[in-house]
């Protein structure tokens, strides 16, 4: 009786995300309104600044992923990579590191997200933003979600990440033209009111 052939592990691997997934999902996961407001404080020296972090970090991060996702194109991101290059043992510290680093920086995204959502009734409903029992209950939800997504399947799971692209800028957006509108055209006064409203973000989070 012949051995069964290896399967191709590209062959198992379905590709249910896009260019367009994969670029919200960079937007949702890297940049945020958080980082508009620094700009704004900084000056006009901060797009310097983001022009050399994308050409010396995000582009070369991209030849590096593309290269080991075409060298190991098996599921596992970093755990695979190490594991495959060095050994078990550098596969597991990369694999319970990034967990590490999951298990403190999730929940306190869910709770920021329930934070900032109590905002969406205006001063009516802002001060939940500081009610704890709101903010474990919000927290649990959108985890519930989350979790629902995922367990769906990416095809499905991907329009959340997709959601959370679009809806990082376009209140900004909206900010900024509504900046237009109050300042008779004039791009000053609309800087200052995406600048204001950006702050405001902040210390609401």
């Amino acid at each position: 009786m012949s051995a069964p052939a290896p399967t191709d592990p590209k062959k198992q691997l379905r590709r249910v995300m896009g260019f367009w997934d994969v670029l919200l999902f960079n937007i949702a996961a890297v940049l945020g309104p958080r980082w508009i407001a620094a700009a704004a404080h900084n000056g006009t020296s901060s797009i310097s600044l983001w022009v050399l972090a994308a050409l010396f970090f995000f582009v070369p991060s991209a030849f590096v992923i593309t290269e080991l996702s075409t060298r190991f194109p098996m599921e596992g991101g970093l755990y695979i990579w190490s594991k495959e290059a060095f050994g078990d043992f550098h596969g597991f510290v990369a694999g319970w590191t990034y967990w590490i680093y999951t298990f403190f920086y999730f929940p306190g995204l869910l709770m920021a997200s329930a934070a900032m959502g109590a905002y969406i009734g205006g001063s009516a409903t802002g001060h939940l933003a500081q009610d704890r029992t709101f903010l474990m209950i919000g927290s649990f939800l959108l985890l519930f979600v989350a979790v629902i997504l995922n367990i769906v399947g990416l095809n499905i799971g991907k329009w959340l990440q997709n959601a959370g692209g679009v809806g990082t800028y376009v209140p900004l957006l909206i900010q900024h033209f509504a900046g237009v509108g109050l300042g008779n055209g004039e791009f000053l006064a609309a800087d200052r009111v995406c600048v204001r409203g950006t702050r405001a973000l902040l210390r609401n989070e």
